[in-house]
């Protein structure tokens, strides 16, 4: 009688969890948006969710970041994020088909708010383009393949919190971005977040 009521205790916590599990969203999978520098970022692409993973370089063996931050040499100098501020990251960890995005702007003087995104040059840092932009490459086992770049008005880059003093800056992004070699095959960027300390 006693194994019998485990059994039933057993199936009913079983179907709970799987009945959980079925519920949650590729969203609820991703680290939450916050505005207090948790060096959390995130997003899904074609419904596959992104999140920085470090992964291990094959030939020295050292760590390599999966999520990094760039700022330009005057970003740092009054007026505060008076240069390009840009973030990359992908899961370097897990093998397989997954994506490497770059999210750039070229200031953040206006502060909070929303940044059009603009054409990309499918450059980086400096050499980026003089807009927001967002860069997205397909990698299979950290081989990159194809380049989406964004366009005029295809998506937002929004600031939540830029708070030089306490080294704070947070946002949300999202884009529709193209196949740089055939401009009719588009990706969706959608649940952008980033909350990092700089």
């Amino acid at each position: 009688m006693r194994t019998q009521i485990l059994s039933v205790i057993a199936i009913i916590l079983l179907n709970s969890c799987s009945k959980d599990n079925a519920t949650e969203t590729p969203a609820d999978q991703l680290p939450p948006i916050t505005q207090t520098g948790t060096n959390t970022a995130g997003c899904i692409i074609n419904g596959k969710i992104i999140i920085p993973k470090n992964g291990v370089n094959s030939t020295s063996g050292q760590v390599v970041d999966g999520l990094v931050v760039h700022r330009g040499i005057n970003f740092d100098n009054t007026p505060y994020g008076n240069d390009h501020f840009a973030i990359d990251f992908s899961n370097l960890k897990d093998k397989g088909n997954s994506y490497w995005i770059y999210v750039h702007l070229n200031n953040v003087l206006n502060g909070v708010g929303n940044y059009t995104v603009g054409q990309s040059n499918a450059e980086f840092w400096s050499f980026a383009s003089n807009n927001p932009q967002i860069l997205v490459r397909e990698t299979f086992n950290g081989v990159s393949g194809k380049t989406f770049l964004s366009s005029p008005n295809s998506g937002t880059i929004t600031i939540t919190r830029f708070d030089y003093p306490n080294k704070v800056i947070s946002g949300t992004f999202s884009a529709t971005l193209y196949n740089q070699s055939n401009t009719a095959e588009t990706i969706q960027v959608t649940e952008g977040r980033f909350d990092l300390r700089i």
